[in-house]
C-alpha cells in the first residue's frame, strides 16, 4: 500500500512534468522561429549599418540628437492605422464616427495629426476636454465619457454644447439639465450601458437590472435634454470579435424597448473601443509559469488576431438586421479607438548603461527608462529590438533587462534573447504609443522626449523634462 506521503510525491511529480511538457512546447516556439515578430509588422527598415530606421531616420542619429530615453512616432504609419480604421467600417455603413481615445495617448501633436485626418475627440476628464478645446477641436466633434465627471467639467461641457455627454450615472442628469438650462440650449446626451459582457463594476447603467431604463426615464422628463444615445465600451485590447456581437446585439435589443416604451428614437450608438492590435498580447498563466522556472516567454502569431475587416464585416451585419434603409435616416455609429490607431505608431527607444554576469547564463542589463514609462510591460508582451545591433547574431545571448530604478520590480524583460550587447547599444521597446505615455511619472528621473518623424524629417513634439520641471510646483521654504 502506498503511503499518502508517497502518494503526494507521486503527484507533484506528475504535476510538474504535465507543467514541464507545457513549458517545453512554450520554448518550442520560441526557438523554431514561426511565429518570431520581425520588424516589418512596423513598417520598420534596417540599413547598412544593422541600425533601425523609423520612415528613413536611423535610431542612432535620433538617440544622437534627442538623448534617451525617447519617444518616436512614426506619422505616417499613425495616419495610416486612422484611415485604416475608418474605411473598413465605413465601406460597410455609410455614417461613422470615428474618436480617438484620449487617454490613450495625450500627445498633443499626435492628436492634431489625428484631427487633421478626420478623427473627433473622446475625453475622460476635464484635462481632456480642455485639452480638445485648446486644439480647435470644434464642439460638435467632442465626446465626454467617464464615470467621475465634475460639475465643473460638466459646466465646460455644456457651456461650450460639445455633442455629447454619455452620463455614468443619475446624479449627473440634474446637473447637466440645470447647466444647459442656464445656458438657454438643450445638450445631447448617451447613457453608457452595462451587458453581460465586459467592463462592469464602476463603470456604466446596468441594462439587465434595470437601471439604464431608469436613466432613459429620468432624462425623457427633463426639457433641456435630448436623450440621444447608447454607449458601450468593454475592456481593452480585445480580440474576440463574439464579445463585441454580445454586447451589440443587447444594445441593439434595449434600442427597441426605448423605442417602443419611451418613443426614444437612438440617433448614435457609441460602440466605444478596446480593439487589440496584434503585436501586443497580455501575459498568461503560463507566461508566469516560464518566468517561474527561468525560462523565456514564447513568441506568439500575430495573424491570429481578427483584422478590422472581420470586425467590421460582421458588426456591421448584424447592426444592419435592425436599422437599414436610406442614409439620412440611419443613426450613426461612433467608435472610439486608441491602443489600434497609435499603439504601432510609436516605439520607445533607450540605451544600455551596465551590463553584469547574471544566474542561469544570463546577463543582466540595467537600461535608462524603467518602469516609471514602460508601465504596460508589466502585464504585456511588447517586441524589443536590439535597435543598433539588427543583424541576426550567432553571438545572440539572453539577457534580463532592467530599469534604472532603485526597485527590484523594475523589469523590462527577462529572458529576452538578443544580440550581444555593449554599453551605449539602443533597444526599442515596440507598441509604446497605447498607455506608455498617459502613465509615465517623474519617479528618481525626468519623463522622456518625443519626436515624430515622416519622410527622413524628425521633429521635437515633447521636450524633455528637466530638473526644474519636476518640482516647479513644490513650495521649498
Amino acid at each position: 500500500m502506498v503511503g499518502i506521503s508517497t502518494a503526494r510525491k507521486l503527484a507533484k511529480q506528475v504535476y510538474l512534468s504535465i507543467i514541464h511538457n507545457k513549458i517545453e512546447q512554450e520554448r518550442k516556439k520560441l526557438y523554431d522561429g514561426k511565429f518570431n515578430l520581425l520588424p516589418n509588422w512596423w513598417n520598420l527598415a534596417v540599413n547598412e549599418s544593422q541600425h533601425m530606421e523609423v520612415q528613413g531616420c536611423d535610431v542612432s542619429d535620433l538617440t544622437a540628437a534627442y538623448g534617451t530615453p525617447l519617444y518616436v512616432i512614426d506619422k505616417q504609419r499613425l495616419v495610416a492605422n486612422y484611415n485604416n480604421f475608418y474605411n473598413s467600417f465605413h465601406k460597410h455603413y455609410p455614417k461613422i464616427i470615428i474618436g480617438y481615445s484620449y487617454k490613450t495617448n495625450p500627445l498633443p501633436s499626435i492628436l492634431s495629426v489625428l484631427h487633421d485626418t478626420g478623427a473627433y475627440a473622446e475625453v475622460i476628464s476635464e484635462f481632456e476636454l480642455w485639452m480638445a478645446l485648446k486644439l480647435g477641436v470644434p464642439a460638435n466633434k467632442i465626446i465626454f465619457n467617464g464615470p467621475s465627471k465634475t460639475q465643473q467639467s460638466l459646466a465646460l461641457a455644456v457651456t461650450n454644447q460639445i455633442m455629447m455627454i454619455n452620463i455614468d450615472g443619475f446624479a449627473e442628469i440634474d446637473t447637466i439639465d440645470s447647466l444647459a438650462k442656464k445656458n438657454r440650449h438643450t445638450q445631447q446626451v448617451g447613457v453608457r450601458v452595462v451587458t453581460s459582457v465586459g467592463w462592469s463594476s464602476q463603470f456604466g447603467l446596468g441594462i439587465k437590472n434595470g437601471s439604464a431604463l431608469e436613466a432613459f426615464k429620468r432624462l425623457k422628463t427633463k426639457q433641456h435634454i435630448k436623450p440621444c444615445g447608447l454607449h458601450l465600451h468593454l475592456g481593452t485590447g480585445l480580440k474576440n470579435i463574439d464579445t463585441y456581437l454580445q454586447a451589440i446585439k443587447e444594445v441593439l435589443d434595449f434600442s427597441k424597448q426605448l423605442s417602443e416604451q419611451l418613443n426614444i428614437k437612438i440617433q448614435y450608438f457609441d460602440f466605444g473601443g478596446g480593439f487589440g492590435v496584434p503585436t501586443v498580447r497580455p501575459f498568461t498563466e503560463t507566461d508566469t509559469r516560464l518566468a517561474a522556472n527561468q525560462l523565456p516567454i514564447a513568441t506568439f502569431d500575430p495573424s491570429q488576431t481578427p483584422s478590422l475587416d472581420d470586425y467590421s464585416k460582421k458588426i456591421i451585419n448584424l447592426f444592419t438586421q435592425y436599422y437599414s434603409g436610406d442614409t439620412e435616416h440611419l443613426p450613426t455609429i461612433i467608435f472610439e479607438p486608441g491602443r489600434a490607431i497609435t499603439s504601432s505608431a510609436q516605439l520607445l527607444l533607450v540605451s544600455v548603461l551596465a551590463i553584469k554576469d547574471g544566474d542561469n547564463n544570463t546577463k543582466t542589463v540595467i537600461v535608462d527608462g524603467g518602469k516609471n514609462i514602460t508601465m504596460p510591460l508589466a502585464y504585456e508582451y511588447h517586441e524589443i529590438f536590439a535597435a543598433t545591433k539588427m543583424e541576426q547574431s550567432n553571438n545572440a545571448e539572453f539577457y534580463n533587462i532592467y530599469g534604472p530604478l532603485c526597485h527590484p520590480s523594475d523589469i523590462i524583460f527577462l529572458l529576452k534573447k538578443l544580440p550581444e550587447l555593449e554599453v551605449n547599444d539602443i533597444l526599442a521597446v515596440m507598441d509604446a504609443g497605447a498607455y506608455f505615455v498617459p502613465n509615465q511619472m517623474n519617479f528618481s528621473n525626468p519623463r522622456p522626449a518625443a519626436v515624430i518623424v515622416d519622410n527622413g524629417q524628425h521633429k521635437l513634439i515633447r521636450k524633455r523634462e528637466n530638473y526644474a520641471d519636476i518640482v516647479a510646483l513644490d513650495i521649498w521654504n
